[in-house]
C-alpha cells in the first residue's frame, strides 16, 4: 500500500477549487503530513530489519537446543513464543517498508508483549526456587567454592538485571516503532 497516490497537479488544483480551498497543489502537498511519516516508515524499517534477523537467530538457536535441553512445557513456551515474536516482527517489517499505517501499532503490540513475556519470565526465574543437581550442589559445599545461599542471590540478581535489561530494551523498540504513528 503505497502512501501517497499520485495525482495531477492541474486535477489536483481542480479538486481544491472545487471544494472551496484556497490553497495551491503546493501548499496542499506542503500541508500533507504522511511525508514527514515516510522518514518515520523507513527508519523504523530498518530497525525491524535488525531485531527479525536477530530474532531468526534467536529462535533457531531455541529450537536447536531444545532437544538437549528437554522437552518440558517450559522450554516449549519459550521456543513457541520466540518463533511467533519472530513471525510478527517480519510483518513489522514488511508494513514498514510498504508504508502501511498499522505498521506502528502491530511493531508496538508485538515488541511490547515480547517485553512483557521477558519481565514476567524473568521474574518467575528470578524469585523461584533455584536448585542445582544433588550432584554438583555437594561438588560446590565440598569445595567451598560459593556459598549455596549467595549463589541463589547471584541468580536472582542475574535474571533481575536480564529483566530491566532485555525488557527495558524490548519495551524501548516498542516505543521507537509507536512514534511513527502519525
Amino acid at each position: 500500500m503505497k502512501p501517497l497516490i499520485p495525482v495531477p497537479r492541474d486535477r489536483l488544483a481542480e479538486l481544491l477549487q472545487a471544494s472551496g480551498s484556497p490553497l495551491t497543489p503546493e501548499q496542499y502537498v506542503a500541508s500533507l503530513p504522511e511525508m514527514q511519516t515516510n522518514k518515520k516508515y523507513e527508519s523504523r524499517a530498518w530497525a525491524a530489519a535488525i531485531s527479525k534477523y536477530c530474532l531468526v537467530v534467536v529462535a533457531a538457536l531455541g529450537v536447536i537446543t531444545v532437544p538437549f535441553l528437554g522437552f518440558d512445557i517450559e522450554n516449549l513456551i519459550i521456543v513457541v513464543g520466540l518463533v511467533t515474536v519472530t513471525y510478527f516482527e517480519f510483518r513489522v517489517h514488511r508494513y514498514f517498508r510498504e508504508g502501511n499505517p498499522e505498521a506502528p501499532t502491530l511493531g508496538y503490540r508485538n515488541q511490547a508483549c515480547f517485553a512483557a513475556a521477558i519481565v514476567i519470565y524473568c521474574l518467575y526465574s528470578a524469585f523461584s526456587t533455584f536448585q542445582l543437581p544433588a550432584e554438583d550442589m555437594n561438588l560446590i559445599e565440598q569445595s567451598n567454592f560459593i556459598d549455596p545461599g549467595v549463589l541463589n542471590n547471584l541468580v536472582r540478581v542475574f535474571y533481575l538485571f536480564i529483566a530491566v535489561l532485555a525488557g527495558g530494551s524490548q519495551y524501548g523498540l516498542a516505543m521507537y516503532y509507536r512514534s511513527a504513528r502519525s
